[in-house]
């Protein structure tokens, strides 16, 4: 049975410009079935993502401060994300926001057995990011996703190019809350990663790639092969292929296929 999956946006901390790569995100782990963006009437970044939302199918949820600099958009997010633990049937909670104000309730849904995939920019404090079971750094796949379609753009015919910008300025809208003494999430080095994986491996041994990929996103927060320019972590391995073996095997069903890795 399919996973249901509910993406809870915290529309005061995060961009609009990543509505489109939240969602794509979140579909790889089931149907999403719950999406909903929480924000303050009055926020500059929550208007940004008026036009987005019926685009992606978000339901707002919007909220009236009524202290100046007090957004209850958090406050409503946690209640809601309770209630949903009781009574909502969902296997998957995406909490969208850089905020570790929000690191409590991720460690009380994963206490009640639900997976929590966390999306943030680089920014977001490692408490948060460590407390969910993945942690999707949402910059680094915007810029990932960017510069593939600007290496597109470049082969169209000149007349293509005045079709590309709809509503580039709502990129530059930036979170109102922003932590500005947050401790950003370390990135390690490609090469770093590969002495990982070749530590990790046994002499003779064929480890399945998806162990792999398991491995690494508990050694790095907020892991992904897009980081690092690759479409996948098949293609992260076949570009060191001086390092490793692929071994591609059928699987059961004789339709998919399972991939292993050794040490050359």
């Amino acid at each position: 049975m399919e996973k249901q999956i509910a993406v809870l946006i915290d529309g005061d901390n995060i961009s609009a410009k990543y509505a489109e790569y939240i969602k794509q995100e979140a579909m790889e782990y089931g149907n999403v079935r719950i999406f909903r963006l929480y924000g303050s009437v009055n926020s500059q970044t929550v208007k940004a993502w008026y036009k987005v939302m019926p685009l992606q199918g978000i339901m707002p949820v919007l909220q009236i401060s009524y202290a100046y600099g007090k957004s209850i958009a958090d406050q409503a997010l946690t209640i809601d994300a309770m209630d949903l633990l009781y009574t909502g049937g969902v296997d998957v909670f995406c909490i969208v926001s850089s905020d570790s104000d929000f690191t409590k309730l991720v460690y009380r849904l994963r206490e009640a057995g639900k997976t929590v995939v966390g999306m943030g920019e680089k920014k977001t404090k490692e408490a948060l990011a460590k407390a969910c079971d993945e942690f999707k750094i949402l910059d680094l796949i915007y810029k990932e996703a960017e510069e593939e379609e600007t290496e597109v753009q470049a082969d169209l015919p000149e007349e293509a190019e005045e079709v590309q910008l709809l509503d580039d300025d709502q990129d530059d809208i930036l979170p109102e809350e922003a932590e500005e003494t947050a401790e950003e999430i370390s990135i390690p080095s490609e090469e770093e990663v590969i002495r990982y994986i070749l530590d990790y491996l046994d002499e003779d041994e064929n480890v399945n790639l998806a162990e792999i990929g398991a491995v690494l996103k508990q050694k790095y927060l907020g892991f992904d092969a897009r980081n690092y320019g690759y479409k996948s972590m098949t293609s992260m391995i076949k570009n060191h292929f001086d390092c490793f073996d692929l071994i591609i095997e059928n699987a059961r069903d004789g339709i998919h296929k399972i991939m292993y890795i050794s040490k050359k």
